[in-house]
């Protein structure tokens, strides 16, 4: 797993090289002292993780978290700061340390993170409908009752007409599987279905009784798609 380090402090980059050197699944392939000088790099290489401090000139961590939007690569934050830890877990990040940064505490985000990189979705896609597993059973459910999903976390929420599911997966991954003629990302966290949707107000999608927002990094292409006047 090809991975980078983004801290403008020397010795927080240190401690984490060695840390990351003590684990063969990782292969640690540059470091930068701050995101800007990194964004070249990662348009150009495979990277797969990113250790991500959060407080840096030029641009911040949740600066970067924005720029990264949807890709698939994983982040882990560091930082000295834990309030932070509420704001950044919108942006779907793989793990936070604490620093100093603890071999321990390094050891049980990497495990997570290993065990993330090879679990499957579990559910199947077909151009009218889906199968997702739930508990001991496989439902199936029409795409044109789907309505809503949501991204909280390391899961996916499928709203439907009658019922809500909850399966492991990615915005990324569910984006793939929901026809962009029929279905749009409004938000880093949401996807509506198009023919759903009620009104828009103050950059707020209403569906029934449940607002939507509209992210600014999608606005242009959210208004663009459905054609405003």
């Amino acid at each position: 797993m090809n991975c980078i380090i983004i801290d403008d402090h020397k010795l927080s980059r240190d401690i984490l090289e060695k840390h990351i050197s003590k684990f063969e699944e990782l292969n640690l392939v540059a470091q930068f002292e701050n995101p800007t000088e990194a964004i070249p790099y990662i348009k150009k290489n495979q990277i797969a993780l990113i250790f991500l401090d959060m407080e840096m000139p030029e641009m911040t961590g949740m600066e970067f978290l924005e720029f990264l939007n949807d890709s698939n690569i994983l982040v882990i934050l560091t930082t000295s700061h834990p309030e932070f830890a509420i704001d950044a877990y919108k942006y779907n990040v793989s793990g936070y340390l604490l620093k100093p940064i603890k071999f321990d505490q390094f050891g049980h985000a990497i495990k997570k993170v290993l065990e993330k990189s090879v679990q499957k979705v579990e559910y199947e896609i077909n151009d009218d409908y889906i199968f997702i597993k739930e508990d001991k059973s496989i439902v199936k459910i029409n795409k044109n009752e789907i309505f809503l999903i949501e991204c909280i976390g390391d899961y996916v929420s499928v709203f439907s007409k009658n019922k809500k599911y909850i399966i492991h997966s990615s915005m990324k991954a569910m984006e793939k599987r929901f026809s962009p003629k029929e279905y749009l990302r409004t938000h880093r966290s949401y996807i509506v279905r198009i023919d759903a949707i009620d009104d828009i107000e103050n950059d707020t999608i209403a569906i029934g009784e449940r607002l939507i927002p509209i992210g600014k990094t999608y606005k242009s292409e959210v208004y663009k798609r459905l054609n405003v006047l």
